[in-house]
């Protein structure tokens, strides 16, 4: 319901953006300034300002929806971007009028080079991002644990987000990268879906990639907490009964992709490490689940056998160190996505993105395979993580 009081705000934030766009398109020509020009502009910012919404109330068809939702997961990044612009712009006049007084002329002119400037900075950044988000990298660490354990190699993604963003042929990409890595284990953090089973495309073919992942104690995950059903507008989700957010359809999808799924639960796998999969306090909470303390959940395994931690969440790492586990693998924080979220990541999460020691415990967090909101990244990268374990005795 918070979208419903964000909207004047949005409206508001939007006519504010139009109307600068239009005064430094029209300082740099004339042609841009004529009444017919506006009247293109005005009609098709509109259309692409109003794609979330109009996503979220057309139903049908399909192919239409999904195009909505497309350009306004899109035009959330392009007005980031442009919000930052008319800031700088905005501030850069401020400082040249109170430094040298510049009279109205001189300070067209001034807005003309800003403005242009300002706009292809928008257009570049933005045109980057969206490309730069569908480049997969390889992400590798190394981690010596304390005790004793076989050396192995863990395939570590996260918030894969299948939905309106997602190309069947990235997972696919992302599922032959993997292999590549000949892993011992395949760990899945969470948010594997976008808050609706029918967002994700073709959805045989990326369990049948998902299916095709090879490794030699199979693949394992934990939900995260986007991983319910629940309409969403513009980012915010709506409350709908308790009932209808746990879709059925999100489990047998995992189990027709081969995938293990751990909800506050232990398995020993065959070369004897211990792997824990934790619930999702966010998920846990919208279903009225209860999530088990990192003590509770790890108190019945052995301490003298190798605990790894698939917890979606980069949350209790302290609490998790001092419970006896050795590795946590945890996603979530997509490292910001885009610049300058990467910055404020920092000040928010103990590890917001890579390979940290909390204790006696190491931390390893991706940046995630996919994308949430905006379909861009910028100053992050979409990856999977390849985790060598070695071990000191």
């Amino acid at each position: 319901m918070i979208a419903i009081f964000l909207a004047p705000f949005y409206i508001l934030l939007n006519l504010y953006l139009a109307r600068w766009v239009l005064r430094w398109t029209g300082a740099c020509h004339r042609v841009f300034g004529t009444k017919a020009f506006r009247a293109v502009f005005i009609v098709l910012y509109a259309l692409v300002a109003s794609a979330p919404l109009s996503g979220f109330l057309i139903r049908s068809p399909d192919g239409l929806r999904r195009l909505l939702l497309q350009i306004g997961n899109h035009w959330f990044g392009w007005m980031l971007y442009l919000v930052l612009a008319v800031l700088a712009v905005e501030l850069a006049l401020v400082g040249i009028r109170r430094a040298r007084g510049k009279d109205f002329v001189q300070m067209q002119q001034v807005r003309r080079v800003q403005g242009g400037v300002a706009l292809a900075l928008v257009c570049a950044v933005s045109l980057y991002g969206m490309a730069h988000a569908e480049q997969l990298h390889v992400t590798d660490y190394d981690v010596t644990l304390q005790g004793a354990g076989e050396d192995m190699t863990v395939a570590l993604l996260a918030d894969l987000h299948l939905g309106y963003s997602t190309e069947v042929d990235y997972i696919e990409q992302a599922v032959a990268a993997i292999n590549e890595m000949q892993p011992d284990l395949v760990v899945i953090a969470g948010d594997i879906f976008d808050n609706a089973y029918e967002a994700m495309p073709e959805p045989d073919r990326i369990a049948a990639a998902l299916a095709s992942l090879d490794s030699t104690y199979g693949t394992y995950a934990c939900w995260g907490n986007h991983d319910v059903s629940e309409p969403i507008l513009a980012g915010f989700t709506w409350d709908t009964a308790d009932e209808d957010k746990d879709d059925p359809r999100m489990t047998e999808f995992l189990a027709k992709a081969g995938v293990t799924l751990l909800e506050d639960r232990a398995v020993t796998l065959e070369n004897g490490v211990q792997l824990v999969g934790r619930r999702d306090p966010s998920r846990a909470k919208k279903l009225a689940e209860q999530r088990l303390e990192p003590a509770q959940l790890l108190a019945s395994l052995d301490p003298d056998r190798p605990i790894f931690v698939i917890d979606h969440q980069p949350k209790e790492l302290d609490a998790l160190a001092q419970a006896g586990a050795d590795l946590d693998l945890s996603g979530h924080t997509h490292d910001g996505q885009l610049f300058p979220g990467n910055l404020l990541m920092y000040l928010l999460w103990d590890n917001a993105c890579g390979c940290v020691q909390v204790g006696g415990m190491t931390s390893v967090v991706t940046s995630g395979l996919g994308v949430w909101g905006p379909d861009m990244r910028v100053g992050t990268n979409s990856e999977v993580v390849c985790i060598s374990v070695h071990f000191s005795k």
